[in-house]
């Protein structure tokens, strides 16, 4: 599909997006609303994304660039890898905060709303969620390939649960403990903190 030379009409349409998708998901969600937010006539959403299903992907893409932009040169850093991982995740949570906990993980809402209706949908976050795995096992220097994987997967599935748990509460608390107590206690099974 042809992409036209305008970058702003594109960036302006994935913000848009975003934003909505964070206020009121997906499925509540119009083409049509997405392109009013953006400024642009909804036929040019057409002229990006061939349906609204690829514009989803489109979005989670965009969303796991930024997040990379934002915070994954802390997972490179200098410090034991429980410090790295901690800086990481308080960059996050510190987002979070600013948007008084309302607005989640977008990959997180995307696999609850989404995941299941949607293969192309589906696909992307697998895909995203393998490389942040892979970017999360890349801070251990200890253990085999295979514990690494399985202790970043746990890394992940833990955090979703206290990006959950904030929303619930509205509170830092449950990325404080995430900080405090999970993320060690799991780095430790690693063989290293």
């Amino acid at each position: 599909m042809p992409r036209p030379g305008n970058p702003d009409i594109r960036r302006r349409l994935l913000a848009s997006g975003l934003e909505l998708f964070y206020a009121r998901g997906v499925n509540a969600t119009g083409v049509k609303e997405i392109a009013d937010r953006a400024d642009v006539p909804k036929a040019a959403f057409y002229t990006y994304y061939e349906s609204k299903e690829a514009f989803v992907v489109a979005v989670l893409g965009q969303y796991w660039l930024e997040l990379q932009d934002r915070s994954g040169s802390l997972l490179l850093g200098r410090g034991t890898p429980v410090r790295r991982l901690q800086r990481y995740f308080a960059v996050i949570a510190d987002e979070h905060e600013r948007h008084t906990f309302m607005r989640g993980c977008l990959i997180g809402n995307l696999a609850l709303e989404v995941s299941a209706t949607s293969a192309s949908v589906h696909e992307k976050l697998r895909g995203i969620v393998c490389a942040w795995e892979h970017e999360l096992a890349a801070v251990f220097t200890e253990g085999t390939p295979q514990r690494r994987r399985e202790v970043a997967g746990l890394i992940i599935e833990a955090w979703e649960g206290a990006v959950l748990r904030a929303r619930i509460d509205r509170t830092r608390a449950p990325y404080d403990r995430f900080s405090r107590i999970t993320l060690p206690q799991l780095v430790g099974l690693v063989g290293t903190s």
